[in-house]
């Protein structure tokens, strides 16, 4: 069965913009809880517990949280908005749930094995890192293992081909491309394709080193007649 995780939370009385960021000053990480005709809860969570607990993951399974002497509340990690500069939470969702209920969550995808067509001197891409999954709250896994060891070049992996664990559904289109291994060559002409899409967008090639003596020449030639 899944670890459980616990986090201390505190009920927040004030709201607003100027609120959020004098917890986030202080360590704190605004959130809210809601789901299960419990109505909406504004708490406060304290950032290192919580990035000691649950961190990155985007699936931890069942997290009670504990507020004081009251009953602790069943939930899972809904939603976390990020910082895109800091990479620091700055917004939690918690959703209430019972141990049995069905909830869909996503669930990281763990490459098991080295493909038989790398050993060939292909290239695995790994189109998909998360899967979204309906399963109980209380199984929630921590992550999906996918074995790719037979995967020859040219072999294409469907999440219609996972066979995933009693209990857990797909709840995401079956014919998205999880896991692939193509040839070399063809790794090489995506990656020239990337390179080549990136400098026409505003980067211009930088001149070979004959080229760049030539221009050099003709400054300092310029700049005599002046």
């Amino acid at each position: 069965m899944p670890e459980k995780y616990s986090l201390k939370i505190a009920e927040r009385t004030e709201f607003g913009s100027r609120v959020a960021r004098r917890l986030r000053r202080t360590g704190s990480i605004p959130a809210v809880v809601y789901g299960r005709g419990g109505g909406e809860l504004k708490i406060a969570v304290i950032e290192k517990d919580f990035m000691d607990t649950v961190g990155f993951s985007t699936s931890t399974g069942i997290v009670n949280l504990k507020m004081g002497r009251k009953s602790p509340i069943t939930a899972i990690v809904k939603d976390v908005q990020w910082d895109v500069i800091s990479d620091r939470p700055v917004h939690i969702d918690f959703l209430r749930v019972s141990a049995d209920q069905i909830v869909s969550v996503p669930v990281h995808v763990h490459i098991e094995n080295v493909p038989l067509g790398v050993t060939m001197g292909g290239v695995l891409e790994h189109a998909l890192h998360e899967i979204i999954i309906k399963v109980r709250a209380k199984d929630i896994p921590s992550a999906i293992n996918l074995d790719v060891e037979d995967m020859g070049i040219g072999d294409t992996m469907h999440l219609s081909e996972i066979t995933l664990p009693e209990g857990m559904t797909l709840d995401m289109d079956p014919a998205l491309v999880v896991a692939s291994v193509v040839a070399p060559s063809v790794a090489k002409v995506e990656v020239e394709e990337v390179e080549d899409e990136e400098l026409a967008e505003g980067e211009e090639a930088p001149a070979d080193g004959e080229e760049a003596a030539k221009d050099e020449k003709e400054e300092s030639s310029e700049s005599g007649k002046e």
